[in-house]
């Protein structure tokens, strides 16, 4: 059963559609993401859901209650649609302390001054503020910031929670700190939340259901799973992932029931595709989808069309850059140090892709998956 709902929404600037008739359901109490690189609409539409831009077209419904409708004439204020939001560069207050800008979330509810103030003390421990509550912004470092930003949004306990990239502008480490409490907040309250990334971890680490956008269309809607290992197209495929994958053009070549995979840019390499491949024709111009802790190096002996370019060590794991004999061909694997310590740079290897997506050429479509 939906509960947020947009209808063929269209939204333009200076006539350059940004937004182009999305159709969107979403669920109570779902964690939803918008994903995808600058300019392909995901803010747009999360702005346009908050009451912050006004779409040229289409509708949007939170439960049986209509936000807007082009058609009815429909547009409620942005204070009237029952939403917290969190922008991405925090948006408090200077000259009100931690505890003012909290209490400034308030201003709206009809309650007494005694269930206002049990309010904020019980946000203050829940975000661990209670010691910078007299506290200005300008006293606090940007992830308590952050968290006052959150605070005064999840003061008013609302039933939807929009986040406009709000991790972005802190350090790696922190983001990861914040990303827990979210999801923390998100399970407490109960709400139905819907983030604004263009950063994969964050999203695939986050989500119920990624939605991700090209462009003002959306390519594909699912879970973190289903976007990550079964991409519906070469575009998604490409923006998953850190590090990128590998989209390698060639063709599929049976040889005693195991299929192999020919690279286009240098015919003498080829790979082992583990697992089952159906409905590709040899001879088939094909883009395969390899992502790097999917490809296996086999143990080296000196017979494999591939050999070792670089080494970097990235603790648990290393990352192993591999380059075709005739040097027409570049493959990035990783995997557990442990699994790879015997490797050396200049060895020649065999590779094996054991999971992986085939795509179609000319549509960028995926045909088929594989998974050994």
């Amino acid at each position: 059963m939906s509960f947020i709902r947009f209808n063929k929404l269209v939204k333009e600037y200076n006539g350059i559609p940004a937004v182009k008739e999305i159709d969107l359901e979403i669920k109570k109490g779902e964690f939803v993401t918008f994903l995808g690189p600058s300019g392909c609409g995901k803010t747009t539409t999360l702005r346009c859901l908050s009451g912050l831009e006004t779409p040229e077209n289409g509708e949007i419904w939170v439960g049986d209650k209509c936000l807007f409708s082009k058609k009815e004439s429909i547009n409620l204020p942005a204070g009237n649609r029952g939403l917290g939001l969190v922008f991405q560069n925090y948006a408090l207050w200077p000259h009100m302390t931690v505890e003012q800008n909290i209490a400034f979330g308030l201003r709206k509810m009809k309650v007494s001054d005694a269930v206002k103030k049990e309010k904020i003390l019980n946000v203050l421990n829940a975000m661990d503020l209670q010691k910078y509550s007299s506290r200005y912004p300008h006293e606090l470092s940007g992830g308590q910031q952050q968290r006052v930003a959150l605070a005064r949004m999840v003061v008013n306990e609302p039933g939807i929670l929009l986040f406009d990239e709000p991790l972005s502008n802190l350090d790696a480490k922190l983001r990861m700190k914040l990303r827990s409490e979210l999801k923390r907040l998100h399970r407490t309250l109960g709400a139905t939340s819907i983030y604004v990334t263009h950063d994969q971890i964050e999203a695939l680490a986050l989500s119920d259901k990624i939605v991700v956008m090209k462009e003002g269309t959306i390519q594909q809607i699912g879970t973190p799973y289903e976007v990550y290992h079964e991409p519906v197209n070469i575009f998604v495929a490409d923006f998953m992932g850190n590090p990128e994958t590998n989209l390698l053009k060639g063709k599929i070549r049976s040889a005693d029931r195991i299929k192999s995979f020919v690279f286009d840019d240098d015919p003498d390499s080829i790979v082992d595709l583990a697992g089952s491949v159906e409905g590709i024709a040899e001879g088939n111009e094909i883009t395969v989808n390899a992502r790097p802790e999917d490809i296996i190096i086999n143990k080296p002996d000196g017979r494999g069309s591939f050999f070792v370019y670089t080494i970097q060590p990235m603790g648990s794991e290393m990352m192993i850059h591999l380059k075709s004999e005739k040097g027409g061909v570049d493959i990035i694997a990783k995997g557990p140090e442990d699994e790879y310590l015997a490797i050396r740079p200049e060895q020649k290897v065999s590779l094996t892709f054991k999971r992986g997506n085939i795509f179609d050429r000319l549509t960028g479509e995926l045909k088929c998956s594989f998974k050994g």
